[in-house]
């Protein structure tokens, strides 16, 4: 009996240790997978000013969210010139580090324009702005600024 008893310990624990290493490879995709979804989005919108003869309808509009990741803060914004009058939408982009606001980009678009930048954290970058507006140059329907510091 007692051989029995070792025998059958024996193929327990070797059943133990295989199950373990089968189950490492897995815990370890799992974690490496939820530390790279581990950011989280932060989300903005807004909207241009609108000129005597346009409805808030055909306002242009822009989404997008930021978040930050391996020391930079990424941004993917989505703009809509959502009337067809062949004025262009203009967004520009403002971002704010130990030196003071700066324009960082100007997005431009006729239809529908996907934009996607960062900004790396080392240089102070603390904050941002975004304004929308549509129109020709000089004579802009523009929003006032959504701001964010951090």
């Amino acid at each position: 009996m007692s051989k029995l008893r070792s025998l059958l310990a024996g193929t327990v624990l070797a059943g133990a240790v295989v199950a373990g290493v089968a189950a490492a490879p897995a815990q370890a995709a799992t974690t490496s997978a939820s530390t790279a979804s581990s950011f989280s989005k932060h989300w903005f919108e807004g909207y241009s000013g609108y000129g005597r003869g346009e409805s808030s309808g055909h306002r242009s509009y822009y989404k997008g969210f930021y978040y930050y990741a391996n020391g930079r803060y990424y941004f993917d914004v989505d703009v809509w010139d959502r009337d067809r009058d062949r004025e262009k939408t203009y967004v520009d982009f403002w971002y704010h580090d130990g030196r003071g606001w700066h324009q960082g980009h100007r997005l431009v678009t006729g239809g529908h324009g996907k934009f996607r930048f960062s900004y790396s954290a080392r240089g102070g970058f603390d904050g941002y702005k975004f304004r929308i507006g549509e129109g020709q140059v000089g004579r802009y329907d523009w929003s006032s600024y959504a701001n964010r510091s951090w």
